[in-house]
């Protein structure tokens, strides 16, 4: 059980990680990435995110899990504005009352040569936050 902070909202979540997988760099080619980020491999973390507490946390802003890269550094953030059916990473939070659950997926990259290979959850949707700081999931 995990405590949960955002916008007016105040809970406990309950965040499981179901699994980390490997894209391809055609699976972001639509997205128009640039740069360093044009070089990298995606990866997609899964997870259920469950409202484990007695209040409803309707529209709260919970964040996705994050990936960890193989050294225990957070890996990149993909950050997607609209859709990306491959990796769907938008709170399902309309409706979450006590009890309710959704399935999310974050996208996130990693450098040539490094893999993903845990997840960290922090609670913030700050990606400067250390791993540290959050909890982390290592298989």
């Amino acid at each position: 059980m995990l405590s949960y902070e955002g916008g007016t909202k105040a809970g406990v979540l309950e965040v499981t990680i179901t699994g980390i997988e490997k894209g391809s760099k055609a699976d972001v080619a639509s997205l128009g990435l640039s740069g360093d980020a044009k070089k990298m491999t995606p990866y997609y973390v899964r997870g259920t995110i469950k409202n484990a507490g007695e209040k409803d946390l309707s529209h709260a802003p919970v964040d996705p899990p994050g990936g960890l890269l193989d050294d225990g550094t957070a890996a990149r953030q993909l950050l997607v504005i609209g859709t990306f059916a491959t990796c769907d990473s938008y709170p399902k939070t309309k409706s979450f009352p006590p009890g309710a659950s959704y399935e999310t997926c974050a996208p996130v990259l990693a450098d040539p040569g490094t893999e993903v290979t845990g997840a960290v959850w922090t609670g913030q949707g700050y990606p400067d936050l250390p791993a540290s700081s959050g909890v982390i999931w290592m298989p």
